[in-house]
This record gives C-alpha cells, sequence and structure tokens, in this order.
C-alpha cells in the first residue's frame, strides 16, 4: 500500500506524465532546478539557526551564512541546471543569502514561542482503516503558548500567492492534520508562512469544515491516481522545470532544437576564435554571435559637435 505526499499528488494534478515518469516507472534523474537547490540550502540554513536556538545557543548571522556558503560549495555540481535565460547559478546563491540576511534581521531574537520541531517527519491516515497514509515533512513547529502551535513553512518562490490560494493549500492542512494527532493539547493551529524574497510573513487557521474539504478531496485524488489507466502530458510553464524534457513527447524536441541551437552559437565563436588565429575576440566580434555578457557599444560622438574642457576647480577660499 502506497504512502502519498502533498508532492506526490502536486505531481499528478500538475501533469500526469511526470507522475507516471516518477513515480510508476520510477526513472531517476541526475539533474534538478537551481530554484530547488537554493531553497534547500536556504532550509538548512535555518535549521541550524532554530536548532542552535533551541540549545541555548543564538546563533550570529555571519554563523548562519557559513553554513549556507559551505552546504552550497560542498553540494553544488553540472547536475543543478539555471533554466532563467540571463541568469547564472551565482545570482541564486546571492538571493539565497539576501533570504537568510532578510529573515534574520527582521526575526531576532527568535522569540516567537518555544520550537518543539525542526524538519520533522510526519505520517498520518486520511481515513479510520489506514488505507489512505499521508507522508510529511514540516520545517518547523513553534509553540507561543500552552495548546497554541504555529506550524511554519519557508518559501524562497519569487511570487506570493494570494489570500485564496493560500487557503486552498493542501500542504500545510495536511500538516495541522498531523499536529493535531501528535500534540493532543493543540487547540488552536495556525498555518504560517514565511516568503524569504519579499520579506512577508502570512498566518491562516483552517476552520473543521475547511479541514474535512481537504481530507475528502485528497481520498478522491488518490482513488483517480489509482484507476488511471492513461498518463497524457499537461503541458504549461512549469515544463521548463521539469526533469523529463528530453524525454517527454510533448518537450522533447524543443529541447533536441535549443541543444542545438546552443551548439550553434558555440561553433560560432570557435570558427571565429580560429579566423582570428587564436588572438581573443573583441567585443566588437562577440556582439553578432550573441554571447551573453557582452556589453553594448558606447554611442558614437555626433560629428561636428563642439567640445569643452571641463573648467579647473575653482582654490578654496581663505577662512575667514
Amino acid at each position: 500500500m502506497p504512502t502519498w505526499s502533498h508532492s506526490r499528488l502536486s505531481s499528478f494534478e500538475k501533469c500526469p506524465l511526470q507522475y507516471r515518469y516518477r513515480y510508476v516507472d520510477r526513472i531517476r534523474k541526475d539533474s534538478f532546478s537551481v530554484e530547488a537547490f537554493m531553497g534547500q540550502r536556504v532550509h538548512e540554513g535555518l535549521e541550524h539557526l532554530y536548532r542552535r536556538k533551541s540549545e541555548g545557543k543564538t546563533p550570529r548571522l555571519n554563523e548562519v551564512l557559513d553554513v549556507y556558503r559551505r552546504r552550497w560549495q560542498q553540494e553544488f555540481s553540472p547536475r543543478v541546471k539555471v533554466v532563467r535565460r540571463g541568469q547564472v547559478a551565482d545570482d541564486y546563491r546571492a538571493e539565497g543569502e539576501k533570504c537568510l540576511r532578510a529573515y534574520y534581521h527582521h526575526n531576532a531574537p527568535f522569540e516567537d514561542g518555544e520550537t518543539v520541531a525542526i524538519e520533522e517527519k510526519v505520517e498520518f491516515s486520511l481515513d479510520a482503516s489506514g488505507r489512505y497514509r499521508i507522508l510529511g515533512y514540516i520545517d518547523r513547529v513553534s509553540r507561543p503558548a500552552p495548546g497554541v502551535y504555529e506550524i511554519h513553512d519557508y518559501k524562497t518562490a519569487a511570487n506570493i500567492p494570494g489570500d485564496e490560494e493560500l487557503r486552498r493549500d493542501r500542504q500545510l492542512t495536511f500538516y495541522q492534520m498531523a499536529v493535531r494527532d501528535r500534540h493532543q493539547d493543540a487547540r488552536e493551529v495556525r498555518l504560517v508562512w514565511h516568503f524569504l524574497q519579499q520579506s512577508e510573513r502570512r498566518v491562516s487557521t483552517r476552520t473543521e469544515a475547511e479541514i474535512e474539504a481537504h481530507r475528502r478531496q485528497a481520498v478522491r485524488l488518490i482513488d483517480t491516481i489509482e484507476a488511471a489507466k492513461e498518463f497524457p502530458a499537461r503541458t504549461s510553464m512549469l515544463c521548463l522545470w521539469c526533469e523529463y524534457r528530453d524525454i517527454c513527447p510533448a518537450q522533447k524536441d524543443r529541447v533536441a532544437a535549443e541543444a542545438a541551437a546552443e551548439a550553434r552559437v558555440l561553433q560560432a565563436a570557435r570558427e571565429k576564435r580560429l579566423l582570428s588565429g587564436g588572438r581573443p575576440i573583441g567585443a566588437a566580434e562577440q556582439r553578432p554571435l550573441g554571447l551573453p555578457g557582452v556589453p553594448e557599444p558606447l554611442p558614437r560622438p555626433v560629428r561636428g559637435a563642439r567640445r569643452t574642457r571641463p573648467r579647473p576647480a575653482a582654490p578654496p577660499r581663505p577662512a575667514t
């Protein structure tokens, strides 16, 4: 009997073919997006912060940043893929540092209640028989007052969902079910999202009716997935970040065309260098190749325009 998760259910909702590749065929890809990589490193920095805080030793900001930088250097490899044009991995590394700095300055000295769990694995059932098992990992759980629990989730995405979208958030609703099962004294549970790039904090709660609606919807979705015979591709902007683009029938031709275009640019650069006798290629020669990072030419002076020399600065006046 499989164990389900929010990410597994979301995979089917976004693209049934991606779900099949990942969970049915179990095709493992040795690459992932730089956005996911950066988010994981930021979570590690925050995990270190709150573990040290739980030990009674609040770390300085530089210590948190050192953990982030060290883990980035240890884990970074060619498997990390940058999708957005005009961006490089170092841009994301700097953005992750910015997120940690902003969070630290906005939340120090981190007195929002007792931290009772960090990166906690939770598992529970949506039904009494135990057929629909759910697995998840909570970033942090705090207890600001007796019987009051807050579920904290850290987001490094560039966009903030609207209020209605947050109310439909299934992941933290799952976590609320798990926290109530684990902490019998929980009379109030708050859901807290930290959008780190924007330094914004959103708080919400769930009514019993909303929790029941989420539970029923998840059960229906699991039944739909288990009964599925076909797994069609569902194209969207998210395809650019999918690790299965090179084998997806809806994307593989586009991937091949992108690779061919990139190869043509590189080949043109090699041929230009050979024609130049191996000398370095200047900016004027690089510009027609469309290579990234080449500065735009400076505007030429207008012919016949009068040139004026700057006047020398006047000597300082003597003090009176």
